[in-house]
C-alpha cells in the first residue's frame, strides 16, 4: 500500500504499517517547502500582538511558523507569544502542536472544536467553535499554506472581522525517486490489490497525474482500495470514479480494520489540513 501523508508522520507511519507485516510504501502527495517570500511571514510574526485571534489550519502550518519565530528570536524570553493573541486550532494535534512548539503559547486562550482525539471537521467545526466566543475576534491572523480554498475568509470578513494571510509554507507536488516506482511496479505485478491512504483531497489529483502516463500503474491506481481520512477526502475519490473507498483513522490497527472491510471502521483521528 501507499502512503500519501508528507513529511515524518507519513515515513512514521508507513515504517509502522511495515513492522506490522503490511507491504507499505512513503509515498508523500506533496513535499512542503518555505514561502516564496519569507520577509512577509517574518513581518506578520513580528506584529503577533495585533491581532486579537491567529488561526493555524494544521499542525504544518504551526510548525513552519513556528521554525521562522525561532529563526527570529532564538530562544530569547522576551519574545514569546502574546497572551492577549487568542489561538485557534482545526483540531487535536494542531492544538498539542501549538502547545509544543510555540513559546508562550500556553498562556493564551486556545480556541479548538472538541474533542481530545478530534478529526478535522472542516471549516465548518472551527467557525462553531469560534461562533461559541464571547467577543468575536476582529482583527485574525491565519496562519496556512501558500495556496487552498477561501470559505474561511469568506466567513471571518462577512462577520466583520480583518483578516490577514500569513502563508508559512507551499506545497508541491512530490516527485518519486526510481526506487519508489520500481517497488510499487514489483508490488503490482506481483498481484497484489494496490491500497492507498490519501490524508488531503488534493492528493487524489497528484497521484492520478504521476500514474497516467503508465497504463498498468492507471489501471491499478483505478482498481485500488482507496482509504482516507475524512469524508471531504472521501467525496472526492467518489466524484473521481473510486467505488471502493473507505473512511479510516491513522493508526495502523485502523488501517487493518479497513483494509479486512471492518463494518464499523473507527473515526478518523488525523487532521486534514483545511489548505484555506
Amino acid at each position: 500500500m501507499l502512503v500519501t501523508r508528507p513529511q515524518a508522520t507519513g515515513s512514521g507511519l508507513a515504517a509502522r504499517l511495515r513492522s506490522a507485516g503490511r507491504d507499505a510504501i512513503w509515498w508523500p502527495a506533496f513535499d512542503l517547502l518555505p514561502p516564496e517570500d519569507p520577509m512577509v511571514l517574518k513581518a506578520l510574526i513580528a506584529r503577533l500582538a495585533e491581532f486579537d485571534l491567529a488561526i493555524f489550519v494544521s499542525p504544518a502550518a504551526v510548525h513552519a511558523f513556528a521554525a521562522t519565530f525561532r529563526r527570529m528570536y532564538g530562544r530569547s524570553e522576551r519574545h514569546v507569544w502574546p497572551p492577549a493573541t487568542r489561538i485557534a486550532a482545526v483540531g487535536a494535534a494542531t492544538r498539542e502542536a501549538a502547545l509544543a512548539s510555540l513559546p508562550g503559547a500556553c498562556d493564551a486562550q486556545i480556541i479548538c472544536p472538541p474533542g481530545d482525539t478530534a478529526a478535522d471537521g472542516g471549516s465548518d467545526a472551527l467557525v462553531s467553535a469560534i461562533k461559541e466566543l464571547t467577543v468575536r475576534p476582529q482583527a485574525v491572523l491565519l496562519v496556512r499554506a501558500q495556496s487552498g480554498r477561501q470559505r474561511l475568509i469568506d466567513w471571518l470578513q462577512g462577520h466583520g472581522a480583518g483578516v490577514e494571510e500569513a502563508v508559512a509554507y507551499r506545497r508541491v507536488a512530490h516527485e518519486p525517486k526510481a526506487a519508489q516506482w520500481s517497488a510499487l511496479r514489483a508490488s503490482v505485478r506481483a498481484g497484489t490489490r494496490l491500497a492507498v491512504l490519501y490524508t488531503s483531497s488534493e492528493a487524489v489529483s497528484v497521484l492520478a497525474k504521476q500514474f497516467e502516463p503508465d497504463q498498468e500503474l492507471a489501471d491499478a491506481l483505478a482498481d485500488s482500495i482507496a482509504l482516507c481520512t475524512h469524508e471531504r477526502i472521501e467525496r472526492e475519490l467518489r466524484a473521481r470514479g473510486f467505488t471502493d473507498v473507505r473512511v479510516c483513522g491513522m493508526e495502523p490497527d485502523f488501517i487493518e480494520r479497513a483494509l479486512r472491510g471492518s463494518a464499523e471502521p473507527p473515526a478518523p483521528s488525523l487532521e486534514v489540513d483545511l489548505l484555506l
